[in-house]
């Protein structure tokens, strides 16, 4: 919970403003489809087509705003989304009604083109449709890796060189492989009540810092 944001705040630190989306998408696949794959036999199939539908209109459509965006932005924009998603809501609440699989599917894989981690939409959709708690959880990594399949698809046609971030990403993957073994074995031992303040308040300064950095850069 919280990784995939953890993830986008950091990336600046170690590739370019245009590349930390596609950079963010590839480890996200790792970290997605290594999740679904020790849950396989609990995904819920008949949740799929609906949301692989929004998930391929919501990456049409937000790709053309990606092409006309100045790269430098995309930082400010993630900041920006992040601290808005986790204080305000008003926002909170726009994001809760919807109800739709198709319409959380475009928004999620959407969104995610421009702030890589668009927050939990479909996590917390398939809470309320689902008992079953492994069932949520293979589904939602499989609807994570319909988006990140999407993103990365939009980046090789509009030309990214993934090739040129070789490095970074064969040690993102490994390191999104390691965490979610190592989360696994971790998370009962974190009491919730101490886990959820403490992710919230670790990524309200990072998106801050990530924020006046950004913004000192851009304008210098």
């Amino acid at each position: 919970m919280g990784g995939g944001m953890i993830l986008v705040l950091l990336l600046p630190l170690f590739v370019s403003p245009a590349a930390i989306v596609p950079v963010h998408a590839v480890t996200q696949l790792a970290s997605n489809g290594s999740r679904l794959a020790f849950n396989l036999s609990a995904t819920c199939w008949s949740l799929i087509p609906l949301y692989l539908l929004g998930s391929i209109v919501g990456v049409t459509v937000f790709s053309l705003l990606l092409v006309q965006l100045d790269t430098r932005l995309i930082p400010l924009f993630i900041a920006c989304y992040l601290l808005l998603s986790l204080w305000s809501e008003r926002v909170d609440r726009l994001m809760s009604r919807f109800e739709n699989f198709f319409v959380v599917g475009a928004l999620q894989s959407g969104l995610g083109l421009l702030v890589g981690a668009p927050g939990p939409l479909a996590v917390t959709l398939l809470y309320k449709k689902l008992a079953d708690k492994e069932a949520v959880i293979a589904t939602a990594s499989l609807f994570m890796l319909i988006g990140n399949i999407c993103k990365i698809t939009v980046f090789v046609v509009i030309g990214f060189r993934f090739s040129e971030y070789a490095s970074v990403l064969l040690s993102t993957v490994l390191g999104a492989t390691l965490g979610s073994w190592l989360g696994t074995r971790l998370r009962a031992h974190i009491p919730a009540q101490l886990f959820f303040p403490l992710i919230k308040g670790l990524l309200t300064l990072m998106a801050l810092w990530i924020l006046f950095r950004s913004l000192y850069q851009y304008l210098n």
